[in-house]
């Protein structure tokens, strides 16, 4: 079995917003409730965010769905069983490579107030959700992972180059996206 190991560092293009899912309850959480956070309070983005931004077949569609066409499912199930990223958690970093520590709301983060609107699912009315308070990341802010390719017949590295550098400005990380969570690809190394 041939394995290909890429570094990958991922560097924001816009803040980035978080919309932790926790339950279904309708009480509205405390917007410091929304974000990933490790011990310390160490800002993280969990490995299986980056999993859906390649392969979630639901919308928002990730890499595989929207860029392959009719191929995408069959993408999306090799990807699934082919494709890893490590850490488990990935630390968020400034810009001089220092992980990204939550204090409260200050030069760091800020609070998004919106109701963004979405279409019924007849697609022809829009709903007016209620007003939420999400947390965002201001920049500078980066991601460093590694990702463990299994040699296959349809993704190689090129192919998951592509997806992170057109994803990067189509797709983007984190909720209400791509108007947040924009980025740009500055390093790929494989080893």
């Amino acid at each position: 079995m041939k394995i290909t190991k890429i570094n990958v560092t991922l560097s924001g293009l816009s803040d980035v917003m978080f919309d932790r899912f926790i339950d279904h309850s309708k009480g509205e959480r405390p917007p410091e409730q929304k974000l990933y956070l490790t011990e310390g309070n160490k800002l993280v983005l969990p490995a299986d965010n980056l999993y859906a931004f390649l392969f979630n077949e639901n919308p928002p569609a990730g890499c595989a769905k929207t860029f392959e066409g009719k191929k995408g499912k069959e993408y999306c199930r090799i990807g699934q069983s082919h494709v890893f990223i490590e850490p488990a958690v990935v630390p968020f970093l400034d810009g001089q490579g220092n992980e990204i520590i939550f204090n409260g709301f200050d030069e760091r983060f800020w609070i998004h107030e919106g109701a963004p609107r979405t279409k019924a699912s007849s697609g022809s009315n829009t709903i007016k959700q209620e007003m939420k308070k999400r947390p965002v990341l201001k920049l500078p802010w980066q991601l460093k992972f590694r990702i463990l390719l299994i040699k296959n017949p349809l993704i190689d590295e090129t192919k998951l180059y592509n997806w992170f550098v057109a994803g990067g400005m189509q797709i983007a990380l984190g909720t209400y996206r791509p108007r947040f969570g924009r980025f740009e690809v500055v390093e790929w190394e494989s080893e």
